[in-house]
C-alpha cells in the first residue's frame, strides 16, 4: 500500500472550511450578537480561500489543477515558508478558528478548519510541503538518427499449406503439369525417330 497524500485532503477539508466560515460571517452580520465575529469569520474566510485555492502538485499520479490556478501560482511560491510549509498553516488555522467559536453561525466552519489545521499537521510531520504543479510534458521519443536494427519481421503462417512437390502429384494420380515431356510428338507424315534402339528407319 503506498503512502497517503495528506496534504491534498487538507486542501480539501480547509477549501471547504473557509467557504463555511464565510457564508456563516454573512450571516452573523446580519441580526445576530457579535457580529464583530462574522466580519471577522468573512475576512478570515476570504484569506484561507486564496490560500488554498491552488492545489499542491502530488509526488505521485497526475494533479489537476483547478481553474485559474496559475494566476495564484507565483503568489505562493514568492510567499515563501508563509505559504508553503505546511506546519505555518497549522499553526494558523488552529489560531484563526478560535474566535469563530463565539458565534453561532460561524462555530461550523471554525470546526471544520479545526479539523483541517489536524490534517496539515500530519501531512508536515510527513515532510509534505506545498509545490507548485508545473508543465507536466510527456518524454521526447523522436529522433533524427536511423534505426540500428532492422524491424521485425511477422511469423509464417502456421495453416499455410507446404509447396506441391512432383512426387506428391504422381501419388495423387495428377500429371506432372510442371516436367516438360522428354520426346515432341510426331508431325503428320513425319517417319518415326528411334532413337538408342538399334532399327534403321530406311529397313522398315
Amino acid at each position: 500500500m503506498g503512502q497517503i497524500e495528506w496534504a491534498m485532503w487538507a486542501n480539501e477539508q480547509a477549501l471547504a472550511s473557509s467557504l463555511i466560515m464565510l457564508a456563516g460571517g454573512i450571516i452573523g452580520v446580519n441580526g445576530f450578537d457579535g457580529w464583530e465575529y462574522g466580519v471577522y469569520a468573512i475576512i478570515a474566510g476570504t484569506l484561507i480561500t486564496v490560500v488554498e485555492y491552488p492545489r499542491s502538485r502530488r509526488t505521485k499520479g497526475t494533479t489537476i489543477e483547478r481553474k485559474f490556478q496559475r494566476i495564484l501560482n507565483p503568489v505562493m511560491t514568492k510567499g515563501g515558508p508563509v505559504t508553503q510549509n505546511y506546519y505555518v498553516r497549522f499553526v494558523s488555522y488552529m489560531i484563526a478558528c478560535i474566535p469563530c467559536v463565539f458565534l453561532l453561525p460561524t462555530l461550523l466552519g471554525g470546526m471544520c478548519l479545526f479539523i483541517a489545521s489536524i490534517i496539515y499537521f500530519k501531512a508536515a510531520f510527513g515532510g509534505e510541503y506545498w509545490k507548485p504543479v508545473g508543465d507536466q510534458q510527456r518524454k521526447r521519443t523522436l529522433t533524427n538518427r536511423p534505426p540500428s536494427r532492422l524491424p521485425p519481421r511477422p511469423p509464417a503462417p502456421a495453416n499455410k499449406p507446404p509447396p506441391t512437390t512432383n512426387n506428391d502429384a504422381e501419388d495423387n494420380g495428377q500429371p506432372d503439369l510442371q516436367t516438360p515431356p522428354s520426346e515432341p510428338p510426331p508431325r503428320p507424315g513425319a517417319q518415326p525417330h528411334y532413337r538408342n534402339q538399334g532399327f534403321d528407319s530406311n529397313a522398315i
